[in-house]
């Protein structure tokens, strides 16, 4: 008799237990997303506070495997193409060309649940870019305007150096600067090398109440002295 009571308890605890441990493992292996970086051949890896249409961003955190939608801001993103990746730790893909841009929010579903995350999609419009530069024979001393779009708010230049080195050059405060044009001094002691053009930008976000820092590159330049 005493063996049949606790052979019923045994399995009455059980039975309570099993939903718990369910539920407790369903935590662990809940989504979460940490931070958002760019993903693209045209420009370092490195964590942004935002991206535009077409680019290709990579979502990093914990439980991302067992993925069953990927939605940014109301857009879902096709998980058969080519340009989507998965593991646990990392979601990388392309942003559609016609991504909604309002709402500021991705969210990840997995077989084991939902998260959301505050990230900023902005529209192509404001996009910047570097187009052009008035010399790329470098001078020391001398002014380089560099030309391009959407370039307010520019604060760091930096040109590449031989053995995959960088140099900031300091702002040419007597020239004018804008939206489409930024003018540096040359420094002097360097030895110039084919690369990147790095500028970083302090943006102001108006609607939102927010400044962030956003950074553009050129496509690779043959800079010489």
């Amino acid at each position: 008799m005493t063996k049949q009571i606790n052979n019923i308890l045994f399995v009455l605890m059980a039975c309570v237990s099993l939903p718990l441990l369910t539920a407790c493992q369903k935590d662990e292996e809940a989504p979460r997303i940490d931070s958002v970086w760019m993903n693209m051949v045209t420009r370092p890896v490195e964590q942004v506070s935002c991206a535009y249409p077409g680019q290709t961003i990579c979502l990093r955190g914990e439980n991302l495997g067992d993925l069953k939608r990927v939605i940014v801001n109301h857009t879902d993103i096709n998980l058969n193409t080519l340009y989507v990746y998965e593991s646990s730790t990392a979601v990388t893909f392309q942003l559609p060309s016609d991504v909604n841009t309002a709402g500021d929010n991705i969210r990840v579903v997995t077989k084991w649940g939902m998260t959301d995350h505050t990230f900023i999609i902005r529209p192509l419009a404001e996009q910047p870019a570097v187009t052009a530069f008035s010399a790329t024979t470098l001078v020391a001393g001398r002014t380089l305007t560099i030309t391009g779009e959407n370039l307010e708010g520019v604060r760091e230049v930096w040109l590449p150096l031989a053995f995959n080195s960088r140099v900031q050059c300091d702002i040419d405060a007597s020239q004018p600067a804008d939206a489409t044009t930024v003018s540096v001094i040359i420094p002097d002691g360097v030895t110039f090398a084919k690369g990147q053009c790095e500028l970083v930008m302090q943006k102001t976000d108006a609607t939102r109440g927010i400044t962030y820092t956003e950074k553009v590159y050129s496509s690779s330049t043959d800079f010489r002295n």
